[in-house]
């Protein structure tokens, strides 16, 4: 069965699975051959049941702009309060990407009905912020977020609509959407939205009843839907509705390989989740980029061709999975993306061995050799890339990127202290009361030779670096604003152990890249810069701030990356 705008030809090779890193590595493909999410010629379609083969829907132009009325259905669901939401992708039940189909190549999900434990959760984490409950009003855990929207909505458009008496007998906890290749001669992508639902007529009826409060009676009567295992299906046109419902039951995005893969690396889906399709997305937009000049015939430029760019898009986002969740010290924003260009580091994890009180924390482990195994992938994406760097060396005796990889070493970490910032100075360009500085771990007799001959190019400039306050070390070198913060940096620090980092840092044990914002120690200048003019709910969400941190996780195939906000 082929969905709407799915091409047909030979299979393609499955996607590389990752390996190693702090998530457990990805099972192997099952059985059945996996249908890839790439819209190229080489997708493998699906036959149509009992052998019948209908023509693909054309799909005029008005009726897609940005999802046309099944956006609008989508909303009865979808709300920007929605965070409370949290759900594991094999929770219970059919889920959106169970109904969805398989040859997507984008797709988002919420869960607005989650469990009283992660709800409770969510709601703890954000009660700290007094600006959030001022900002929605809700105080309470048990909210229902669809009833607050339902009523918002009934109230704005003076729509008769009731939550209890027209959409909660029906209405389920699920809501996923997914983008689908071109159709016809459109040459623009689809969608589909799934609405989990008990009651397929009762909940047409209060979808077209809000489709029509808002004088759209002629677009919610050129929906197409359809009813499959518990979700309405809502698109463009009932052509494509009716494709889609058809097509799920022979596949669905559930067995599109490259989704279960970075889902299954990515873990907790938590308040909302998303993935995409790299490769798809680029070989569905290939046009566009060819428009920006990129592309076999863009004669006359140095900009990479569509099949180099093509190349390039598959070594570093094949494929990105992404989700919103949270616990009750911290939200976090977790992300995967793979690619055959990732390569899993040598042990260690960065090196946080800095003072406590740190403000701002860069570390990166085993950088050096990350840039050696990388360098011929990312000197491709550069136009004339090779050219320039011969030249570059021939003026200035660098050897790239050895004396690159050398800067920055086995172990780089950039640390500053604002514990002691003058902030009116700050306003003014003065830094000076801030201590700034990098410590690195590298060859010593490497970098030696490296600082004569930077020594030697500045000095022919007419710019010597004789003050320039860099003290070569047994292992490498530091470099600071002060001696006495060179001093401190060599010495180390805790800061690895303390709760507001290893909260902040995900895995930090093990994290191949590390980025940390101490709030806490800048907390009191914020509000000093402020002169008394924040309210005490602007104050108290300050105050509740504790940190910001990010961490990245390198492994054979795949990146993992996280970004958290913490309150103490």
């Amino acid at each position: 069965m082929s969905y709407p705008g799915s091409p047909t030809g030979p299979g393609r090779p499955e996607p590389q699975q990752g390996s190693g890193g702090p998530l457990p590595p990805v099972p192997p493909p099952p059985p059945s051959t996996p249908f890839s999410s790439a819209p190229d010629p080489a997708t493998q379609p699906l036959a149509y049941p009992g052998g019948a083969t209908p023509e693909p829907a054309i799909v005029p132009r008005k009726r897609r702009g940005l999802l046309a009325g099944g956006i609008a259905a989508a909303v009865l669901l979808v709300v920007p309060g929605a965070v409370f939401a949290w759900q594991a992708l094999d929770g219970g039940g059919t889920q959106p990407h169970d109904v969805l189909p398989a040859d997507a190549i984008g797709y988002v999900r919420l869960d607005l009905d989650p469990s009283a434990g992660q709800k409770i959760e969510a709601f703890r984490f954000l009660q700290n912020f007094p600006l959030f409950t001022e900002a929605t009003g809700i105080t309470d855990e048990d909210v229902d977020l669809r009833e607050r929207f339902v009523d918002e909505l009934a109230s704005a458009t003076g729509c008769d609509i009731s939550f209890a008496d027209d959409v909660e007998p029906w209405v389920g906890e699920r809501v996923g959407a997914a983008i689908t290749p071109p159709s016809g001669d459109s040459g623009e992508p689809g969608y589909v939205v799934a609405l989990q639902a008990s009651d397929e007529e009762a909940a047409t009826a209060a979808i077209d009843r809000i489709l029509g409060c808002g004088g759209g009676e002629a677009e919610a009567d050129g929906l197409g839907r359809a009813y499959v295992d518990g979700y309405l299906l809502v698109t463009d046109t009932q052509e494509n509705a009716d494709a889609y419902a058809a097509g799920v039951a022979e596949a669905s995005l559930a067995d599109n390989a490259e989704f279960t893969q970075a889902m299954d690396l990515l873990g907790e889906q938590g308040v909302a989740s998303a993935w995409f399709s790299g490769s798809a997305m680029f070989a569905t937009f290939d046009g566009s980029a060819a428009s920006f000049g990129i592309g076999a015939g863009a004669s006359g430029n140095d900009l990479p061709s569509l099949d180099e760019a093509r190349e390039l898009i598959d070594e570093t986002y094949r494929s990105v999975a992404l989700s919103v969740r949270f616990d009750d010290r911290y939200a976090e924003l977790a992300g995967v993306v793979t690619g055959s260009s990732y390569h899993a580091l040598e042990g260690g994890g960065v090196d946080a061995s800095v003072p406590d009180d740190t403000t701002l924390f860069l570390g990166s482990h085993d950088a050096g050799q990350y840039l050696r195994d990388t360098w011929d992938a990312s000197l491709e994406s550069v136009p004339d890339g090779a050219e320039m760097l011969a030249e570059l060396e021939a003026q200035t005796g660098l050897v790239l990127p050895d004396d690159l990889a050398t800067v920055l070493g086995e172990e780089l970490v950039v640390a500053a202290d604002a514990g002691d910032l003058d902030a009116e100075a700050f306003e003014y360009g003065d830094f000076s009361s801030i201590d700034l500085g990098a410590r690195v771990v590298t060859d010593p007799d490497a970098f030696a030779d490296l600082w004569q001959r930077i020594q030697g190019l500045a000095a022919d400039a007419g710019a010597p670096l004789d003050e320039l306050p860099l003290q070569t070390t047994d292992d490498g070198y530091v470099l600071a604003t002060s001696e006495d913060y060179a001093a401190q940096l060599l010495e180390g620090g805790g800061l690895a152990d303390t709760d507001a980092y290893r909260t902040a840092v995900a895995d930090a044990d093990d994290a191949d890249s590390a980025f940390f914002v101490n709030v806490d120690t800048v907390e009191q200048h914020i509000l000093d810069a402020a002169g008394g003019s924040l309210g005490e709910d602007e104050t108290r969400s300050i105050e509740a701030l504790q940190a910001i941190g990010m961490a990245m996780h390198l492994a054979d195939g795949h990146m993992e990356l996280s970004l958290r906000v913490t309150t103490g």
